[in-house]
């Protein structure tokens, strides 16, 4: 058993490629990325923008509280609680896409997964009770699912997507897991 020591408590992790944890410590500005087969060694990835001077700030004024790596392993999808979904490239400080149209806030549980050919993101909102499908390409919000009925009455608590099918669940406050298996 190894252990790792860190700077403040863990609001998300997740593994790429099988070898790298990656970790988002709150009050950070970065990802931090372990690599298990290099004996934890850690290498911090930036989540703001560099500036004009190439240099990226030291405050962040958001916390990712979900990641999500991409089917193909090349990106990160980080889930924020300030209505905004950061499409990162894995390993690196850049981002590709930032997504917004939902409502997250420091008191809401944002959860994403992605579309199994990477071509979609989904996430809940906490404004209703629908599922926010992103196109990555444009950033926009392409659909809102179960908003309208065949949804869920209550807020939707976590979103997971199959690797292999465009199949997805929800599960919610009120009590039901729905299964969703909508045409991307």
């Amino acid at each position: 058993v190894s252990t790792l020591h860190l700077s403040g408590p863990v609001e998300a992790m997740a593994f790429l490629d099988g070898d790298t944890l990656v970790v988002y410590v709150r009050d950070t500005p970065y990802l931090s990325y372990f690599d298990l087969r290099d004996d934890m060694k850690q290498t911090n990835h930036s989540l703001n923008v560099a500036g004009p001077t190439g240099k990226s700030d030291t405050h962040v004024s958001f916390a990712v509280l979900q990641l999500q790596p991409s089917p193909c392993g090349k990106f990160l999808a980080c889930a924020t609680d300030t209505s905004r979904q950061i499409i990162m490239e894995a390993h690196t400080t850049n981002q590709v896409r930032n997504l917004y149209g939902h409502v997250n806030d420091g008191f809401s549980t944002p959860k994403i997964g992605w579309s199994s050919n990477g071509q979609y993101l989904l996430g809940n909102t906490q404004e209703d009770t629908s599922v926010c499908v992103w196109d990555i390409s444009s950033g926009s919000i392409v659909q809102r699912l179960g908003g309208n009925g065949g949804g869920h009455s209550g807020q939707i608590r976590d979103v997971c997507s199959s690797p292999v099918s465009n199949t997805f669940v929800t599960a919610s406050y009120d009590k039901t897991i729905k299964v969703w298996l909508p045409p991307m």
